[in-house]
């Protein structure tokens, strides 16, 4: 590791931090029932896709070796599915207003 550039290490911390955050997300979140637990769990789940999409763009970056710009690619596709499962939470608030 390069000690003169912390970036790399302090990225890779912060993305553990992130999928951590969502997983407390899910305990807090936890015994909630009927639409609006539904509704928790797909928001989630959408965060916790886009922590998991940060961690994955590094394993590929660093030990698969996957170039720069197909890994950019591949991480906004995790991404995009992040929010795809965040909109869809969303939308289902407005089941709950109904």
């Amino acid at each position: 590791m390069d000690l003169s550039n912390p970036l790399p290490a302090l990225n890779l911390i912060l993305d553990f931090v992130l999928v951590g955050a969502a997983f407390w997300m899910i305990v807090a979140v936890r015994g909630v029932g009927g639409i609006f637990g539904r509704t928790l769990n797909l928001i989630v789940a959408g965060a916790i896709i886009l922590g998991i999409g940060h961690l994955f763009s590094d394993f590929t970056l660093g030990v698969l070796g996957w170039s720069g710009d197909f890994n950019n690619f591949v991480h906004r596709l995790v991404i995009l599915l992040g929010f795809v499962v965040l909109v869809i939470g969303f939308r289902q608030l407005s089941e709950i207003k109904k």
